[in-house]
């Protein structure tokens, strides 16, 4: 298992209006080495369409509140509109595996089917029962080895994509799901399943695109998503290539 590194903010833990601040964007140490910068006390992030995030894992625990914040101003120079800045975290297992949305977003929560035949690495579609009255989503999936009480989640043993113009309900009440891509593994038939749905990247704080201003985000969270154990701090920018100046950047908890 891997173990979290805690963040060097100083020799004791920090408090800010009686909460202990657990990360500080402003030491660009504590982001990915080579994209965070300070110069004459100036913090800069390189952004781009891929994110950019803290450099260790932040443990966070149940039933404590942790509030994300910070301020940005959108820097350098874009054809046409601002691009869109997007704050948030990522929320990782106690093994260090990144939950994605589609890993516990249930399409349908309470609709388990099962793989009619078995499956075979490498093929494009599955046969299942059960699976009659599912309406299958452009960008959904199936979460293999379903449990009907949702102890599961997050499930990382996903399916690719449906190809949702090739599913085809069968004479003998079966359904033929088929996917985008081959499939990874082998399931053995009576398998149960689960549909799941793609959605954020992941978990916004908040978002905006005004041009040269400061912008303040920040939003308290009781819970992330199933299974959360520690999260990474993320910004994203819609472009190739962009900057923006960060301060305050936070997290704390209560």
């Amino acid at each position: 298992m891997k173990k979290f590194m805690v963040m060097a903010i100083s020799a004791a833990a920090m408090l800010l209006n009686g909460a202990e601040v657990i990360f500080d964007g402003s030491i660009p140490e504590n982001w990915q080495p080579g994209k965070v910068s300070a110069v004459n006390g100036v913090v800069t992030a390189k952004c781009s369409y891929s994110l950019t995030t803290s450099k260790d894992i932040i443990p966070v625990k149940a039933g404590k509140k942790y509030t994300v914040s910070g301020e940005f101003r959108i820097t350098g120079e874009y054809q046409g509109k601002t691009p869109m800045l997007y704050f948030g975290v990522v929320p990782y297992t106690a093994d260090g595996v990144e939950i994605s949305h589609l890993s516990i977003a249930t399409a349908m929560p309470h609709s388990i089917a099962a793989l009619a035949v078995d499956a075979k690495a490498g093929d494009k579609s599955v046969t299942l029962k059960g699976a009659e009255n599912w309406k299958f989503l452009p960008h959904g999936a199936l979460a293999f080895n379903a449990k009907a009480d949702r102890s599961d989640l997050p499930n990382m043993d996903l399916s690719p994509f449906f190809d949702t113009a090739a599913i085809t309900k069968n004479a003998d009440g079966t359904v033929t799901a088929a996917f985008k891509k081959p499939l990874a593994k082998t399931y053995p038939a009576g398998t149960a399943v689960r549909q799941h749905r793609s959605g954020n990247m992941f978990i916004y704080v908040k978002w905006d695109n005004k041009a040269g201003e400061w912008m303040n985000f920040s939003n308290t969270f009781k819970s992330f998503y199933t299974g959360t154990a520690g999260i990474k701090v993320a910004l994203r920018l819609l472009t190739r290539n962009g900057t923006v100046e960060i301060r305050n950047v936070k997290v704390t908890a209560e």
